[in-house]
């Protein structure tokens, strides 16, 4: 090992011994490679716009019912190709995630020890590991992140690249529209001390991308945001449970994935100790604040990976001074304090995890590996058709002259069910409608069921309104008239002011 801190260890030595690094961890991550049941939600939009039924859930309504519009667009060009889904997905999601740790160890990694600490504190992110697959967007965040991260860290005599960073900090939040806050505070930082009408030009410029996709969103979909924000944070649900809910979140996180938060923890600690990384300090801790107050996720540690990751960098590379945060052994014994705590979780103490705890929260992983995992993947059983859920929505597509039926988990079932199968969401996160509307009680975080007004699915089934409620009577013809409607009548743009003015404040959440 002395030969690795060495400073004038050949450079053909250091580029093998990085390239040993990242052949580990893509093996790792083609190990624990799996999918999740969210995942096939998005992947029924990808299918069904691929195959010329519009950015749609259900073909006959316009919904978002997904929250990462570049990882989307990404999926459907290479399954436009490729014609095939599950192997597709696993393959560009890990393609990201490898893309993104290669960046940090030939850009940003300048030394060996960086380069092992660097690749030590991912493996040792449960949060990390688990979502650089999983279908869902984490892997092109890193990899966005790490682009960001390698931007902001240049040399000091260099000045930032104000475009770029813009740009890369654009396409995180196409993303995944919260993400914006781990860039934030850096992004107005240097716009505040760039200050001129070139820099807000440029600025202006590069973020004309979000422009074009909230102006589509709001003509196409009628609202800025995806249905799951409506459908997860308009709820009736006060905030402080929310907030007892996120600091929930983090104490499970603690105690099952107790690497991810140390290193979220340090990586904030080690980032306002230089005054170039401090933005970036504030970015995460504004994040870390947003979990908590959004209640968290059902997804154990999900929104806490890429955060880990740019701790992770933050950590490791070196400074725009050219120096490290730390001297090489402050380095690695911080990577050994989390080897231990990560190394931790391995210790039955509290006996079998559950599938899902009392707090709502779950290893996805853990989960759905048994049917998703790619150590077991099949051909002749291919996913989802090998999970129950996917067989009962295949089974969906074989009941005529039945279209409509009721679901309360969507992913893998409605990806199987096809096109000419509609669900209605029991949670909401496909259906407008409902997505406005207050919670049942008790609630599980991520999964906020609602009720059927009476009436409802009658309404579905018809085309006509027959909702008894005359409360809800409006809302229900505002919303079929916003998703179903002439894109660019009247009556629909007066019905989307509406819309984006309802709000279920003050509501009582019912009980079941």
């Amino acid at each position: 090992m002395a030969s690795v801190f060495a400073p004038d260890l050949p450079k053909l030595d250091a580029w093998r011994f990085k390239l040993g690094l990242w052949l580990l961890f893509l093996l790792v991550v083609i190990r624990f490679a799996w999918m999740s049941d969210d995942a096939y939600i998005s992947l029924r939009t990808v299918w069904n716009f691929t195959h010329g039924y519009g950015l749609t859930w259900n073909p006959v309504e316009r919904v978002q019912a997904y929250t990462h519009p570049l990882w989307l667009f990404l999926l459907a060009g290479v399954h436009a190709i490729s014609g095939e889904m599950y192997l597709t997905v696993l393959v560009v999601s890990i393609l990201c995630s490898a893309l993104a740790v290669a960046f940090v160890l030939w850009r940003l990694a300048t030394r060996l020890p960086q380069a092992i600490a660097f690749v030590a504190l991912l493996l040792c992110s449960q949060a990390v590991l688990d979502y650089t697959t999983s279908g869902l967007e984490n892997p092109l965040s890193f990899l966005l992140a790490a682009t960001f991260c390698w931007l902001w860290l240049a040399p000091a005599e260099q000045p930032k690249p104000l475009f770029r960073l813009f740009l890369v900090g654009c396409l995180l939040t196409l993303n995944r529209l919260d993400l914006v806050l781990l860039v934030l505070p850096a992004l107005a930082w240097l716009l505040w001390r760039r200050r001129s009408w070139r820099s807000l030009g440029l600025a202006s410029l590069a973020l004309l991308p979000l422009l074009a996709w909230e102006v589509f969103s709001l003509i196409y979909y009628g609202v800025p945001f995806p249905n799951t924000y409506y459908a997860k944070l308009s709820t009736g649900i006060p905030a402080v449970e929310y907030r007892l809910q996120g600091l929930l979140y983090l104490v499970d996180l603690a105690t099952h994935d107790p690497g991810t938060l140390l290193l979220v923890l340090l990586g904030i600690g080690a980032a306002f100790g230089s005054g170039a990384r401090r933005p970036m300090a504030f970015g995460l801790l504004l994040y870390l604040v947003y979990v908590v107050s959004a209640g968290g996720d059902f997804m154990q540690g999900r929104f806490l990976s890429v955060p880990a990751f740019i701790a992770a960098i933050l950590l490791t590379a070196g400074r725009d001074d050219g120096t490290q945060p730390f001297g090489d052994k402050a380095m690695l014994g911080s990577v050994a304090l989390i080897v231990v705590l990560a190394a931790s979780r391995l210790i039955d103490i509290e006996g079998p995890d559950p599938l899902i705890r009392a707090s709502g929260i779950a290893n996805e992983r853990q989960y759905y590996a048994g049917s998703t995992a790619l150590a077991t993947h099949s051909r002749d059983r291919p996913v989802p058709y090998n999970h129950p859920w996917g067989e009962l929505g295949k089974s969906m597509r074989q009941r005529p002259p039945e279209r409509i039926f009721e679901a309360g988990v969507i992913g893998f079932m409605g990806y199987a069910a096809g096109p000419t199968v509609q669900l209605v969401d029991h949670h909401a996160l496909s259906d407008a409608f409902l997505a406005r509307l207050p919670c049942l009680r008790p609630w599980r975080i991520g999964h906020f069921k609602r009720a059927f007004p009476d009436g409802y699915l009658a309404s579905l089934r018809s085309g006509e309104n027959r909702i008894t409620d005359p409360a809800l009577r409006p809302l229900y013809d505002d919303v079929r008239l916003v998703t179903r409607g002439e894109l660019f009548s009247a009556e629909r743009w007066a019905a989307i002011g509406r819309l984006n003015l309802y709000r279920v404040a003050d509501a009582t959440p019912a009980s079941p």
